[in-house]
This record gives structure tokens, C-alpha cells and sequence, in this order.
């Protein structure tokens, strides 16, 4: 009797199986408020992806230093109906704290964190160049630096001066203007002129680049040197003013200024005068007439030799 039960059993054991087999298992919705994709896009013929960390709900961008990136301009994907808060704008490699907030058609959110790796050279020796003449004046450039940048952006590099005897520092901060070329196995900066108003004196210069920092063993000595300036066409009233700029020099203790006409000087007072510019009157009395470059100007300046130019000046009736 019992050999007859088992085929009943084992009918209704399948059946059970099957049925359950047939029971749908409902799964957890997923957020609809990530960011699925994350790349930049400001390189030719490349992109970078970033890697995207649910987890922790981060977005690591790895940037190697031979991109020349002083920027990174990002595309981002996000879940189907959602947006990202606010405007995608290019960022800076050096930024920190940047942040996404992505917001799904439910209005729930999620805010990542960027992170951006610098892959930067393991590290930086600078130097003058060879033979270089170790002086300089404001308004002119620093000789070239050498050093192992392995890059062509100079617009990543800082140089920073630092006066010997003051300690007062002179910085030429990143985006600034600087050239890098290829020399043998080095790289050669050029471009750091040195503002108007800079100190004289020995400096100290170091070089930052990528997160190294060097400073070069030989102090650079800053000087002025004799003031000289344009001299172009002017056209004047009198009583006016007329301006002169600078050239590849300074102002310094400046005095006086004149300018003779049909054999006789005049005096032309000082209104106003910087390192690079100066604004001098023409007297009410001044003959009116064309002085086509024979206006004879003199400059006197504390220290130095008077600065003698010849000029066209035509000056009008008030």
C-alpha cells in the first residue's frame, strides 16, 4: 500500500515546484539620480572618463601632466529624467570642492564630489641658462630658466622672487604668460618681465610647477638703468597737456622736463608722472606753430645724464 503512495506524492511535489516557479519576485526600484558617465572632452582625438563611485558618490578624473590641461571641460550623463542643478562649466585642474547635484523626476538628489588627480612629473630642477647675464631691469625679462618641465604649457608654471635683503616677494602667479620650449632634454621658460615697480637688489628665485618647487642656487640682481622714452608726434593746444611713455626702462626721479622751439626753451611743468608715464603742461605763452621734428626736448632725471630727443610737436591756439 505504501509502494502506491509514492508515485501520488512525488506528482504533487512537482506540482508544487512548478507553481513556484511561476511566482514573480518584485525587485528593489533603483535611484533614478546618478551620474552615469562622467568625461572631458577639451582634448583633440582623446577623452578622459572619469571614474564614478557610487558608493561613496565620488567622480575621480586622472590627469596626466603631458596634456597640457590647465582646464578640464566635463560631459556628464545622468539617469533617464534626471539633470544636473546648476551649470556644467569648465574647471580648473587646480580646483577643489567641486560639487554635482543631480535631481530625478521624483525631486530626490544626489551630490557628487569631483576629484582631480594631477599626474605630475616625479620632479622639477631649474636653473639658469647657460652663460646668462645674471641682471636685469623692470620692465625687461628674467633670463631663461632651464629646467626639466617636460611640458609645453608654461601657463602651469609660478616663478616666484624674493628680494635678499627685504624679503619682499615679487610673484608671477600660474596663467601667467610664460613660454616653454624643448631644448636637448630640457625645457626652456622665457616670458617673466619683471614689473615697473619692482625693488632693486639681489633676489632669490624659485619655481613651482605641477606640485614641485625649486629654487635656483644663483641670486638674480635687479637694477635700473638709465631712463629714456618715446618721443612721438604730438598735437597740442596751449595751456594742454601732453604724455610720453616709457621705453624698456623706468621713471626714476624725475625732475624736469623742457622743450626748445625757434632757438628759445620752455619750461614744461610736471602734472604727473609714474613709473612708465609722465604728463607734462605746455605753457599758455607757447608759440603756436608746426615744429616738424625740431622740437628739442631735455629730460633731467636724479642721477643720470639728461635725456635729449628731437620731436614733432604741433601746438594750436586755445
Amino acid at each position: 500500500m505504501k509502494l502506491k503512495l509514492i508515485p501520488f506524492l512525488i506528482a504533487i511535489l512537482i506540482t508544487t515546484v512548478f507553481a513556484s516557479c511561476k511566482k514573480t519576485v518584485e525587485l528593489p526600484a533603483q535611484p533614478q539620480n546618478k551620474i552615469t558617465e562622467y568625461k572631458v572632452v577639451n582634448l583633440t582625438d582623446t577623452v578622459i572618463y572619469g571614474a564614478i563611485d557610487q558608493i561613496d558618490k565620488s567622480i575621480t578624473v586622472y590627469v596626466p601632466f603631458y596634456l597640457n590641461l590647465t582646464v578640464i571641460d566635463p560631459a556628464i550623463s545622468v539617469s533617464q529624467g534626471a539633470s544636473i542643478v546648476g551649470k556644467v562649466e569648465p574647471i580648473p585642474i587646480s580646483a577643489q570642492d567641486v560639487k554635482y547635484t543631480v535631481k530625478a523626476a521624483d525631486g530626490s538628489t544626489n551630490i557628487y564630489t569631483l576629484k582631480i588627480v594631477q599626474q605630475n612629473t616625479p620632479s622639477l630642477t631649474v636653473d639658469w641658462s647657460a652663460n646668462a647675464t645674471l641682471e636685469v631691469s623692470p620692465l625687461l625679462q628674467l633670463p631663461p630658466i632651464i629646467g626639466d618641465f617636460q611640458s609645453r604649457n608654461g601657463s602651469l608654471v609660478q616663478v616666484q622672487m624674493t628680494n635678499q635683503k627685504s624679503n619682499k616677494v615679487v610673484t608671477f602667479p600660474t596663467g601667467s604668460a610664460f613660454s616653454l620650449s624643448p631644448s636637448d632634454n630640457l625645457y626652456v621658460l622665457n616670458g617673466v618681465i619683471l614689473p615697473a615697480d619692482i625693488d632693486t637688489g639681489s633676489y632669490k628665485v624659485k619655481v613651482t610647477y605641477l606640485g614641485h618647487t625649486s629654487e635656483i642656487t644663483r641670486p638674480i640682481h635687479v637694477f635700473f638703468q638709465q631712463p629714456n622714452l618715446l618721443i612721438p608726434s604730438r598735437e597740442v593746444k596751449q595751456g594742454g597737456t601732453i604724455s610720453f611713455t616709457s621705453f624698456n626702462t623706468v621713471f626714476v626721479g624725475f625732475k624736469a622736463a623742457s622743450v626748445t622751439v625757434n632757438g628759445k626753451t620752455y619750461d614744461l611743468p610736471i602734472q604727473s608722472y609714474t613709473y612708465t608715464d609722465m604728463t607734462l603742461k605746455i605753457p599758455d605763452d607757447f608759440p603756436v606753430g608746426v615744429y616738424y621734428y625740431t622740437a628739442q626736448y631735455s629730460f633731467q632725471f636724479d642721477g643720470w645724464d639728461a635725456v635729449k630727443k628731437i620731436g614733432a610737436l604741433t601746438v594750436t591756439a586755445k
